[in-house]
């Protein structure tokens, strides 16, 4: 089993071709770029990644733990779906949550956006994807970037974007 979560974590950082990426960064690759499974399983596989010692997450962040370029990935890897029954899937951590208990989750409001100004959903996130990955930015941004390109008026939601990627702020 140990295998399996090493080839997804080397399989996983060589695709997005950097050696940190966001929790989001991972559930969206894993589902919407590589197709390997659903969000929810995607979330799942993260936080068998982390239990088991693969990734190491902090401040929303995650990195491979020691050296995934000794690894050798087959040509189109894909896990096994067996992979995530090994592991109970860990609930996924909440949403942040502004001053007035309103979800900052920004990405599916931005979607439906899309989808009122005539961009097809797959569309869609394909182009915030490849953006993402291009200009190494969050997919929020990135959809405010489709969105722009569209046409479609974004100064109302660049401050709900700024907030979800600047993320909570805790006190120290």
């Amino acid at each position: 089993m140990a295998d399996e979560l090493e080839l997804c974590t080397a399989a996983f950082f060589r695709t997005i071709g950097k050696d940190v990426a966001t929790t989001d960064e991972f559930v969206m690759e894993v589902s919407l770029g590589q197709k390997w499974m659903t969000p929810s399983e995607a979330k799942a596989l993260l936080s068998a990644l982390v239990r088991s010692g693969k990734i190491e997450q902090k401040d929303g962040y995650i990195r491979p733990k020691g050296d995934i370029a000794q690894i050798d990935v087959p040509l189109a890897y894909r896990p096994s779906k067996d992979v995530l029954q090994h592991e109970a899937p860990k609930q996924a951590p909440p949403v942040p949550k502004t001053s007035d208990g309103k979800s900052q989750d920004v990405f599916p409001e931005l979607m439906e956006i899309a989808v009122g100004a005539g961009i097809p959903r797959r569309e869609f996130i394909q182009e915030c994807n490849r953006i993402q990955k291009n200009l190494d930015i969050d997919i929020c941004v990135a959809a405010l970037v489709v969105l722009r390109d569209a046409g479609v008026d974004i100064a109302p939601l660049t401050g709900k974007v700024r907030d979800w990627v600047a993320g909570p702020v805790t006190p120290s």
